[in-house]
């Protein structure tokens, strides 16, 4: 298995309801996901778009998440105020570092 980071970069309307629904997936993923799920960071960049970073155990685990998590009726509230999605992208780590 490899480390794997999902990227996504995208629009929403209400950066903060998105940030306060986020807390509500983030629970879902580590109770559904268990050990596979490794972390996550949400971040804005200076055009306003939003970067969602996932941390995985495995780009098979990152797969999986990808096709249940969007339609699972639990992450709804997070899902549903998502606009457009310019980029999403699976990616292999080759190094890390933790403080």
């Amino acid at each position: 298995m490899s480390t794997t980071v999902e990227y996504v970069r995208f629009e929403a309307t209400d950066p903060a309801e998105l940030t306060a629904q986020r807390d509500r997936l983030i629970s879902l993923l580590r109770e559904r996901y268990e050990a596979d799920f490794l972390g996550a960071y949400l971040a804005r960049s200076k055009d306003g778009s939003l970067l969602d970073f996932l941390i995985w155990a495995s780009p098979e685990a990152a797969a999986r998440a990808a096709r249940e998590m969007p339609g699972a009726p639990a992450a709804a509230g997070f899902f549903g105020l998502i606009g457009e999605v310019h980029e999403m992208r699976h990616a292999e780590v080759l190094h890390s570092t933790q403080p």
